[in-house]
């Protein structure tokens, strides 16, 4: 069976949901809305039309399109410019690359947010990105999982998927993956991990690799 590598970004690869919650709470006071530490809390994980349809039922006058164009841009322009790499993740994707182990990038944040990521990441280790631009129905639906294993010519069963929210880890394993869980978010998976872990600091690359064969 050909195995491959599936990771979400924010809360796995990158510390970025502060980044996230600040620019949020930035533009809610641009556009005089009220958006609390509650509102930022349960924007984590879903899909990001959601919480732009918050912002219009708050009064924001704009297409979600815009609101999240805006937010995304915002919060890619500062990972670029200093990214808030989590223990162990960086020099786990680095590992990756020069192994050759198929593995790619699914997220539920926008295409500008992904390719930032690709940029930042060691070259080689992330073949592709699968965003919210790329599919009909982002997590917690399976589409952006199948999509990844599809394009990366693997068996899905034989994939380990990396994933800190529920509606990931719901997506991961709808889609036939195996389960590591980070626990950045919350203190356990909703649905049955085959692993759970701190960040991938807590994980060797020749163990993930022993594991995947």
């Amino acid at each position: 069976m050909t195995a491959a590598l599936l990771f979400d970004m924010d809360g796995t690869l990158i510390d970025s949901e502060p980044i996230w919650h600040e620019q949020m709470r930035a533009f809610a006071r641009e556009h005089r809305i009220e958006w609390t530490a509650e509102d930022a809390h349960w924007t984590t994980g879903r899909p990001m039309v959601e919480w732009a349809d918050r912002m219009r039922e708050r009064g924001v006058q704009m297409e979600p399109a815009s609101i999240i164009e805006a937010i995304a841009g915002s919060v890619a322009d500062l990972v670029r410019e200093d990214v808030p790499w989590l223990p162990g993740s960086r020099a786990l994707l680095a590992r990756v690359a020069a192994a050759g182990i198929p593995a790619a990038l699914i997220t539920n944040a926008s295409g500008a947010n992904a390719r930032a990521m690709l940029d930042v990441a060691p070259e080689g280790a992330l073949r592709f990105a699968v965003s919210a631009d790329d599919v009909e129905r982002s997590k917690p639906d399976p589409e952006p999982y199948a999509q990844a294993i599809r394009r990366l010519g693997a068996d899905a069963s034989a994939c380990i998927a990396f994933e800190d929210s529920g509606s990931g880890a719901r997506a991961a394993v709808a889609a036939g993956a195996r389960l590591w869980f980070l626990t950045t978010q919350l203190t356990e998976s909703p649905v049955p991990a085959e692993r759970t872990i701190g960040t991938l600091a807590d994980i060797t690359a020749d163990e993930l690799f022993a594991a995947l064969a």
